[in-house]
């Protein structure tokens, strides 16, 4: 990829962030309903007199809105940013506290939605079944009907109050992420399995695997090295879309299974109005959202090289769906086949 096409990319993304970072700040400073001002007039939780100057001190508060925000975003570039309203305390810290458990519940969720959505789309697929492959094809269109929180609920009171296999309250390492880890995979798993199915259903019925079937080759060789090759592309693209997904997701995951991550934060800030905790969570998915897209944008090209170039016009990972591949002609996936076969 050109040294130009990833600078624009790369200067979209920080666009992205930066314009992120202006409107949050102005919800949650500048309209009004200040949540700094609400705290220290806060007539049921008073703040100390003194207490209360030095968060106007720190704030800016006695400066314009415009002076405050440039002073805030000089002290995020020195990585400073801010504290807790709500308990005093370093937002730096609160951060580091939450995103190793966020991140190891998110990680984990993304493993097991791709491993589900490989398995259902198999036996949609795959399945010798037609009434098997039928009934499978309905459990995504299920599974995003099917709101995150009532799926964590059923799964909480089935596995840790009726079977008691797993603890509601006590933290038992690996095993604690189970639960939560499935709540938010069924949901992410859903869309990719979607495409999934449409991707392999679409090269199990090109030229070329009609020939290699003919030929002879094992069925498992055509399936795993040429449909699956080629039917999952689509589905790629979907893997950056998820991460926001898994990381919005994971407010109610963790709310639900008393996890101590950057979801259980936000419910707290939101909830006690602790605007300085907000913006930075807002941020920070942000800019994980933001750095995940630019990646899966700039590597898609090397997974499927039609994307480079395609009569003149550079394509981006964004604009990859099932319709696109399909309007792209047979001609494109019969030029991935196995030297021998290419009709």
């Amino acid at each position: 990829m050109p040294l130009s096409t990833i600078l624009r990319r790369l200067g979209q993304s920080l666009l992205v962030v930066v314009l992120t970072y202006v409107f949050v700040y102005a919800v949650l400073f500048v309209l009004p309903g200040d949540p700094i001002e609400s705290r220290i007039n806060n007539p049921q939780n008073p703040i100390p007199e003194d207490q209360a100057q030095v968060i106007i001190n720190y704030y800016n508060l006695d400066k314009p809105p415009l002076e405050q925000f440039w002073i805030s975003v000089s002290r995020i570039l020195q990585g400073d940013l801010g504290y807790s309203l709500r308990d005093g305390r370093q937002v730096n810290e609160l951060l580091a506290q939450g995103i190793g458990q966020t991140l190891a519940l998110a990680a984990l969720a993304l493993v097991l939605a791709i491993i589900l959505a490989l398995l259902v789309a198999f036996v949609a697929v795959f399945a010798p079944w037609p009434r098997l492959r039928s009934l499978v094809r309905t459990l995504p269109a299920l599974a995003l009907a099917t709101p995150g929180f009532l799926v964590g609920l059923l799964l909480l009171q089935l596995f840790a109050y009726s079977l008691g296999w797993f603890s509601s309250i006590r933290d038992e390492g690996f095993k604690s992420l189970l639960l939560p880890a499935i709540t938010l995979a069924i949901g992410v798993s859903a869309p990719i399995a979607q495409v999934l199915i449409q991707g392999l259903t679409r090269a199990s019925k090109e030229p070329f695997v009609t020939v290699l079937r003919a030929s002879g080759t094992a069925p498992p060789w055509i399936i795993g090295r040429h449909i699956l090759k080629n039917g999952a592309i689509p589905a790629i693209t979907l893997l950056g879309l998820t991460v926001g997904e898994l990381l919005a997701g994971s407010v109610i995951a963790e709310t639900i299974f008393s996890r101590t991550g950057l979801g259980f934060l936000t419910e707290q800030s939101v909830r006690a109005q602790d605007g300085p905790v907000v913006l930075a969570v807002v941020m920070f998915v942000s800019i994980v959202f933001t750095t995940v897209n630019l990646v899966t944008d700039l590597v898609y090209p090397l997974i499927d090289p039609r994307l480079k170039t395609r009569r003149g016009t550079r394509t981006s990972a964004r604009d990859v769906t099932p319709a696109a591949i399909e309007s792209a002609g047979d001609a494109d996936l019969t030029a991935s086949a196995p030297e021998g076969v290419r009709s």
